[in-house]
């Protein structure tokens, strides 16, 4: 009986570990490239808010810059494409960054991870957490 109420107090979703964990925009990310994916970025979250990091030549760069909210209407009006109440994204100087419902479409662009970014001055590109 101890070792069950130990083991259900470990368990508990409370702990800040769990919450970042189970952050769908916490993490490092990647881009197919000839045949495997390559790191380009990962997503820290710290107590001003969330921070990019950005693959350079094989190291990571971290952006001076707190990420702020991308704003769904903003999203849909890039994409030219409607979204559900699953979205959630972050945007900083260099990159919009995304969760949608895997699956989601906008003109010929698709994604099934549900993980995409839009560069500046560039289209959305799928990316994959790693």
């Amino acid at each position: 009986m101890l070792l069950a109420t130990l083991l259900v107090g470990c368990t508990k979703g409370d702990s800040p570990s769990s919450t970042i964990a189970s952050d769908p925009l916490v993490g490092e990310f990647g881009i197919a490239q000839k045949g495997g994916i390559a790191p380009a970025f990962k997503v820290e979250k710290t107590d001003a808010g969330y921070i990019f990091s950005y693959e350079h030549k094989g190291s990571w760069e971290k952006s001076s810059q707190v990420a702020q909210k991308f704003p769904r209407e903003l999203f849909e009006e890039l994409m030219k494409s409607k979204t559900d109440e699953s979205f959630t994204g972050l945007v900083d100087r260099v990159i919009m960054f995304a969760k949608v419902k895997p699956g989601f479409t906008a003109g010929n662009f698709k994604t099934a991870t549900g993980y995409m970014i839009i560069i500046m001055m560039g289209g959305p590109i799928e990316v994959v957490k790693m």
